[in-house]
């Protein structure tokens, strides 16, 4: 189906409630946090990469360290050889990877300079083919790495009048810091024992008190000292610009979750109000392990497994990608991604390898306790696969409609090679290229893709929905990121009732898998398409009550 044909079919859909989503998240005013510009500017410019900053730098290649040939060398001299090869190529692509984000910082930083003088800033905000909600930026923008966005605060103060206006502030802090996984209040109590204690200091002197360094999003979290630092030293009344936000509890669950009404996984995913936040990740870790301990096929490996660690930094991109049809292969990758991290943060190389047999051997064992975790999100995206297998054999492009009104087009199409050849100063250069078939469906990306698109648009719906409510409620001020929600820390009370008010709407007012079959059906013109799978005894009111569904 060709562009025009798709925006032509979705200005016969009432997109208001999209319109004015959008509309509210662009007149959100924002400006230059200069006191971290300042700071990361410096840091960049000396070439210090603390805080997670990439080397400015290529890392040194070690040089050759023997005196003959390999095919001259013994044994044991070609087991050194090897070694000294693998660490210079680990080196070699570290510095490859790490030109973009050169690129990134020093655009970046220059952009926030740009607009530094200026009072207030916009961005132009815009809907994929899902619904989600995208700035129009490329490198600065309040949805991108850490260091950036710590460059960014609103431009309209709101004071810090109450212990109640500042709790988030204190919970966000505690959240950037790593200190996320105990109760709300035990969070605040800890941001403001660490602000008494460091934030005057570490403001001060950014460059030698280095504590913020530490924080698991250390930039953001300087800029929250900077934030905790102006409200010690003003007092009530304060006027805060810090964005403040709550992240959903592995928000791609939490609507497979919902969906089916699903009790174990809606504990898991904090659907369910607990005294501690669940963690869906440790439960995986914790699963994984069992498995492990009761594997007998290679003695070795498992133990080096064991005594590496088996921990929820290892399962959670595992776990993360499962609503978005990630593969086991895919699992495999970010397993040793984790173990590389561990590695070069300092933990023994036990494996020999860099951990790349030991990921294969996990991998197996953290997909089947993800399996054993979630089994009935299983049932839902194999549902909507389905439901996009019947689209492609009456070679038609799966849709569906969203709770907010929005039409989702999965526009795949075959592909077929074309090459041409064309005269560059003189020389014959041949090149190819992939061209839509028009007319043709590709049944294996509409499979792939249609549980993570469907997926990524209810998210979008559930933050639409929510902007919405709060703008006519009084919020003004949106930090937006799909799964992390924000605003000043004086409205973050209204806004956690809101988002969990809607979510619950969301899905009481929408059987979202019945209203897909029967798009379907109205679609394909065929009854030929399978029922939804049952649903489990969870009641979604008890979202309402639970914290840490947002926190």
């Amino acid at each position: 189906m060709s562009l025009s044909i798709h925006l032509s079919r979705l200005e016969n859909h009432d997109l208001s409630q999209e319109y004015a989503c959008l509309n509210a998240l662009q007149h959100t005013a924002w400006r230059i946090n200069t006191n971290v510009l300042s700071t990361l500017r410096h840091l960049w410019d000396s070439g210090q990469s603390w805080g997670k900053l990439p080397a400015r730098d290529d890392l040194p290649l070690p040089s050759y360290p023997f005196d003959k040939d390999p095919k001259e060398m013994t044994e044991a001299e070609m087991e050194e050889f090897k070694k000294w090869s693998r660490s210079r190529n680990q080196i070699y692509s570290f510095n490859a990877k790490s030109v973009s984000k050169r690129i990134q910082v020093e655009r970046t930083l220059q952009v926030a300079q740009s607009y530094a003088k200026h009072d207030d800033l916009y961005y132009v905000w815009q809907n994929d083919f899902r619904g989600r909600k995208y700035p129009s930026a490329t490198f600065l923008s309040p949805q991108s790495a850490d260091w950036s966005k710590a460059l960014l605060e609103f431009a309209n103060p709101v004071p810090i009048n109450t212990w109640d206006d500042a709790r988030w502030l204190c919970i966000h802090g505690a959240n950037l810091y790593g200190n996320d996984k105990v109760s709300l209040d035990n969070r605040e109590l800890w941001a403001w024992e660490f602000a008494e204690m460091w934030a005057h200091r570490v403001v001060s002197n950014p460059y030698e008190v280095l504590i913020w360094t530490e924080a698991d999003k250390p930039y953001q979290f300087l800029a929250w000292c900077y934030e905790m630092s102006g409200l010690l030293k003003d007092g009530w009344g304060f006027q805060s610009r810090l964005p403040v936000s709550a992240d959903g509890s592995c928000n791609g669950l939490q609507h497979l979750s919902a969906i089916l009404r699903d009790e174990r996984g809606g504990r898991a995913t904090n659907l369910i109000p607990s005294d501690v936040p669940q963690d869906i990740y440790t439960e995986v870790a914790e699963a994984a392990t069992r498995l492990i301990n009761e594997d007998t096929t290679d003695l070795e490996l498992r133990g080096k497994c064991l005594e590496f660690g088996i921990d929820r930094k290892l399962t959670k991109r595992p776990v993360m990608i499962v609503p978005y049809s990630g593969t086991r292969h895919a699992c495999r990758d970010y397993i040793h991604e984790a173990i590389t991290d561990k590695i070069e943060e300092g933990a023994e190389d036990i494996f020999g390898d860099g951990g790349f047999k030991a990921s294969h051997y996990l991998s197996g064992h953290v997909w089947t306790a993800i399996s054993d975790v979630i089994q009935s999100a299983r049932k839902v995206m194999d549902y909507i696969k389905d439901v996009g297998d019947v689209y492609s054999e009456h070679n038609t492009h799966m849709e569906w409609v969203t709770p907010t009104g929005w039409l989702v087009l999965q526009d795949y199409n075959n592909t077929e090679a074309k090459r041409i050849k064309t005269h560059i100063n003189g020389s014959i250069l041949k090149m190819s290229y992939l061209q839509d078939i028009e007319g043709s469906v590709n049944k294996r990306r509409t499979g792939l893709g249609s549980s993570p698109n469907f997926i990524h648009s209810l998210d979008a719906a559930a933050l639409t929905r929510t902007v919405n409510r709060c703008k006519v409620l009084g919020i003004k001020d949106f930090a937006m990121v799909h799964d992390s929600y924000g605003t000043h820390s004086s409205f973050m009370p209204m806004m956690s009732d809101i988002l969990r008010q809607e979510f619950v709407n969301m899905y009481e007012e929408h059987d979202v898998l019945t209203e897909l079959r029967d798009h379907a059906i109205l679609t394909l013109g065929t009854d030929d398409v399978p029922e939804p799978p049952s649903v489990g005894n969870l009641d979604l009111q008890n979202v309402l009550k639970s914290q840490y569904f947002f926190a």
